[in-house]
């Protein structure tokens, strides 16, 4: 049924979850259900990862590239410091409005600097792992990044980031 142009119903025309003008007295389930989806699969996977034993065998194994490993987490401290770069110091501190358009090449750093830590990460596991190293990479990836990334506001992605690659990398060294 087509709309009138210049009907004075406010309705939109699909439900958005995302609105911020529903009810203010309703809970939304399909947010708690997301939510309860995203802590499962973050739990699951580090508990998958610790029943693997990963964290064990990336710092004693010596099946371990560790040349290897040490790149990607070098590309992994550079992901963190663009991503404060551009969240807290442009955004924050210089008010800009972070988005592709503005912080094109910042972009492009970050998706240069995954993959390079992905395939480092790959290359430093596989003589240890094998075939399981793909399991694990998306454990680590989706299950725990990607969760924790959309659960937790980005300030507090960037103090746990800080403080858990300093903790991680006073250990490994």
């Amino acid at each position: 049924m087509p709309r009138d142009i210049e009907s004075t119903d406010t309705q939109p025309l699909v439900n958005n979850p995302y609105s911020s003008s529903s009810g203010g007295g309703q809970i939304n389930t399909q947010t708690l259900f997301d939510k309860a989806y995203r802590i499962a699969v973050f739990g699951g996977s580090i508990y998958i990862l610790h029943t693997w034993e990963v964290y064990a065998t990336v710092h004693r194994s010596p099946k371990v590239q560790h040349e290897w490993f040490k790149v990607g987490l070098a590309a992994s401290i550079a992901v963190l410091f663009v991503k404060a770069y551009v969240e807290l110091f442009a955004g924050k501190i210089k008010k800009q409005t972070v988005n592709y358009k503005n912080f094109r090449q910042s972009t492009h750093a970050i998706m240069f600097l995954v993959l390079l830590a992905s395939i480092s990460f790959h290359v430093a596991l596989w003589p240890a792992y094998e075939w399981q190293t793909l399991a694990i990479m998306t454990l680590f990836g989706y299950g725990v990044l990607l969760q924790f990334g959309l659960l937790v506001p980005t300030y507090v992605q960037n103090i746990v980031g800080f403080v858990l690659m300093t903790f991680f990398i006073q250990e490994y060294v």
